[in-house]
């Protein structure tokens, strides 16, 4: 066979769900297959992930989906996070079937004992008991969404037939694209699903003695000669031993765990994915995102709008329209919170983001809301709220003239979500309720980073890309697909009471402009 049948025999393969994560493929195949066809290295890196949804593909789609099925795909996911994916992947994975076969005789960790390789006992425990499950889920859930984006885009590349394709692959591609692309939006679930039986698995067997096993098995598959895109090879050569260390550090020492990082340190996986496509945005898709996160968020942690009965979504079937279910609702915008495919522009209006009517008592009865969306986790609040020339000059604030003597005319300015900005927009924007809301209201300021959006980014972009803006009966498709909706964290009244304080003494803190100097 040539070395096109070898790479239209895998690919057939792939499609059909025989894929078997633990044959060989050959660095010759992975070569042709690159050059045939240019997104197939993206199917490759995760190609364990997408032999998964091909499986599933086979036998029903996820509706169908055994417990089994979950799971291995929730290990396939886990296994190409790189923080975590080699002890996921080597060891824990082999752990599961072996487990698996001996149909639940695997108890306490006792067969394992039995081959101990000498290892320090504890460590595996400490490293699972460690580990951000929360944070690694969602990495993971990312990692099976761009499996599914490069398999489609892979698929619609073959159907549209070349030069080395056969007729049957070609066809085969065509009749798998609608089944695989019905799989969008359903994958965040049967791996959470996956997550937690794992967990469940590992905490059930790693006992003090398991544990000295994994750590064992771990140096042993981390030492191991990889061959291209990380299939085994047949050179088993020695490892230096500083690169044995080095790897066993990765698999078993460093896992993405809850505690905090100082600032210090690099980023985890989830940030980096999350970073990678919120960065690409601009800056009014970021804030848009933010205000969609505090709407449903207020409505399902706060309990303002109490009922509003379908996220993101405007036509509920049945000729019914989404809406509201009692009287504590959001005031503005139509009354309605903020669809993710809103044009972009509607954040560049000046005013309070949004007013709520909530289930409080009086001198609390509405919510006066402002999201705010950053880069930074740890963003002072002060930075992030802007200023405006008040519109009653008795209750302004002299802002501090210029440093190093310039003169410049004092302004009459105000800190945005202070007590007399607030006012004055109500004064102005909401002036039909101007008595009932007199100091009858609670200030909150709220923070979404990259890591909360992580899933409205990859559903804006599809939206973008789609040409769905402004167009939310179109895009309600994707509601499903980014229906977590939380906060980095909230700022309360007293909060932005103590930043008025110091911008009234100070003012706005001022941006640097120029690029730090390297320490010596």
């Amino acid at each position: 066979m040539s070395i096109i049948d070898d790479c239209v025999q895998f690919l057939e393969d792939l499609i059909l769900g025989d894929f078997n994560e633990e044959q060989m493929v050959s660095a010759q195949i992975i070569g042709g297959l690159i050059s045939l066809i240019p997104v197939v290295d993206q199917v490759m890196d995760v190609r364990d992930i997408s032999g998964c949804l091909y499986n599933i593909n086979k036998h029903g789609g996820m509706a169908k989906a055994t417990l089994d099925q979950k799971i291995t795909l929730g290990f396939a996911a886990f296994g190409v996070i790189p923080e975590v994916g080699s002890a996921f992947k080597t060891v824990f994975k082999p752990l599961y079937k072996e487990r698996k076969a001996l149909k639940g005789a695997f108890n306490g960790g006792v067969a394992m004992v039995e081959r101990m390789l000498g290892v320090k006992k504890g460590g595996a425990v400490k490293w699972v008991r460690a580990l951000d499950w929360a944070g690694n889920t969602q990495a993971a859930i990312v990692k099976a969404n761009f499996a599914l984006e490069s398999s489609i885009q892979m698929l619609e590349y073959i159907a549209a037939g070349h030069w080395w394709c056969p007729d049957h692959l070609e066809q085969l591609a065509r009749d798998v694209i609608p089944s695989i692309k019905s799989l969008r939006g359903k994958l965040a679930a049967p791996i959470r699903e996956a997550a937690a039986e794992i967990k469940k698995f590992l905490e059930e067997l790693l006992g003090e003695h398991a544990a000295a096993v994994a750590l064992a098995l771990a140096q042993n598959a981390a030492t191991t000669p990889r061959g291209a895109h990380g299939g085994p090879t047949r050179n088993n050569a020695v490892t230096p031993r500083a690169a044995r260390d080095r790897r066993h550090e990765v698999v078993a020492e460093r896992p993405r765990t809850q505690g905090k990082v100082s600032a210090s340190k690099a980023v985890t996986v989830t940030q980096r994915l999350a970073y990678e496509g919120y960065k690409a945005l601009n800056f009014a898709a970021k804030g848009l995102m933010a205000e969609h996160i505090v709407d449903h968020y207020v409505i399902e942690k706060m309990n303002w709008g109490l009922d509003w009965n379908v996220h993101d979504t405007i036509d509920v079937g049945s000729g019914r329209k989404a809406g509201w279910q009692n009287d504590f609702r959001k005031i503005n915008d139509n009354q309605t919170p903020l669809y993710l495919c809103t044009p972009s522009k509607h954040v560049l209006q000046a005013g309070i983001d949004s007013v709520w009517f909530t289930n409080r008592a009086k001198s609390q009865q509405y919510a006066i809301v402002e999201a705010k969306a950053n880069m930074n986790p740890a963003a002072d609040l002060l930075s992030m709220l802007g200023e405006a020339k008040s519109l009653s000059a008795s209750d302004a604030v002299q802002t501090p003239p210029p440093a190093k003597g310039r003169k410049k005319a004092q302004s009459t300015m105000v800190l945005q979500m202070s007590k007399k900005w607030v006012d004055d927009r109500i004064r102005k924007d909401f002036f039909r309720l101007e008595t009932k809301m007199y100091r009858n209201y609670s200030r909150h300021v709220f923070l979404v980073t990259p890591i909360q959006a992580a899933e409205h980014t990859e559903v804006m972009t599809k939206i973008l890309s789609e040409g769905l803006v402004d167009n939310p009966r179109a895009a309600q498709r994707y509601a499903e697909q980014h229906a977590e909706h939380n906060i980095q964290r909230a700022f309360t009244a007293q909060d932005i009471d103590a930043a008025e304080a110091r911008y009234i003494k100070g003012g706005k803190p001022k941006r640097s402009t120029k690029p730090r100097k390297p320490k010596k």
